[in-house]
């Protein structure tokens, strides 16, 4: 590349950096550097050598290193190669933006539709997950957000459809709230029990990352459905499985004490009831209502003794 190229460039770098082109003495440092001149041979009219090299070549070489250096310091001894690597880099065509694939648009959308449903925007959520299913119908994550939207408003028959879909599209959390639907809005325990049982197949099958407590989940709704029908031992194997994966559930615990009061376990039944009082939280479905069973209850216990 010729010296008058050069400099024409590191101008134009220079001036989109720090909005100031390089003065006639500035550029005659750098053309000369590039010819391999010494300072003391450099002739610059109105400077002396030593000042040159002592005064302007200094600040020249710090700004020169702040445009072209990337985090390198850049000299009249480097200066030559350190103009020719930005060259080539600076030449080369940039790649081309990627396009964002329909999947991960869909998964922003549910993204902020989950955000703004947090933040209590529904009608906007609602819309970020209509936005979601329609990139990519097949997204179960954003029916079940969308179905845990409904339910919170309310809209039970709305939510059950959501999870319907996203259960039927491999989303084993969605069998959970369907088990609990069942049993708690429409006291259907068979119905229950099955949603269960697909959701633990599907779990099995899946391997998820956080299969463990999907399952724990399954395993309590499965034994709450198994003590509205009076089946404990069946209850409290379903219980004791679902501690050994996730032992800090105060729902588990609640429907322990439950379990043991009806099969007579009086030994056990403070027990579960303080433990359901150590980790239920009242943010949890149905730990707010086993709160304050468990505290009831506790005090009975404890007057009765």
């Amino acid at each position: 590349m010729e010296v008058k190229e050069m400099l024409n460039l590191l101008d134009k770098w220079v001036l989109e950096k720090k909005g100031k082109s390089l003065d006639f003495a500035e550029k005659e440092i750098i053309r000369l550097s590039w010819l391999d001149v010494d300072y003391a041979d450099m002739n610059i009219s109105g400077y002396s050598p030593s000042y040159v090299e002592r005064r302007l070549a200094q600040g020249l070489w710090a700004l020169v290193s702040e445009v072209i250096g990337e985090g390198k310091k850049v000299t009249k001894k480097t200066s030559k190669l350190a103009m020719e690597e930005a060259i080539k880099k600076r030449s080369r065509p940039e790649a081309p933006a990627r396009e964002m694939t329909f999947f991960e648009a869909a998964r922003d959308a549910n993204n902020r539709g989950f955000k703004l449903k947090q933040a209590g925007e529904f009608i906007e959520a609602r819309k970020e997950f209509n936005l979601a299913i329609k990139i990519n119908p097949d997204n179960a994550a954003t029916y079940y957000n969308q179905a845990l939207m409904y339910e919170e408003a309310g809209k039970v028959d709305l939510a059950m459809e959501l999870y319907q879909d996203a259960a039927f599209r491999g989303f084993a959390a969605a069998y959970c709230k369907l088990g609990r639907l069942y049993i708690i809005e429409y006291k259907d325990l068979r119905k229950s029990v099955e949603k269960i049982g697909l959701g633990l197949k599907l779990v099995e099958k899946e391997k998820v990352e956080d299969d463990k407590i999907v399952k724990a989940g399954l395993l309590t709704y499965l034994a709450w459905a198994w003590k509205e029908q009076g089946c404990y031992e069946e209850a409290l194997d379903n219980l004791q499985q679902a501690m050994k994966l996730q032992s800090d559930r105060g729902l588990t615990y609640g429907i322990m004490a439950q379990v043991y009061e009806n099969m007579g376990n009086d030994a056990e039944v403070a027990k579960a009831w303080k433990n359901c009082l150590e980790y239920a939280k009242c943010d949890r479905p149905d730990e707010d209502f086993y709160i304050g069973k468990a505290r009831q209850r506790l005090k009975q216990i404890g007057d009765a003794n």
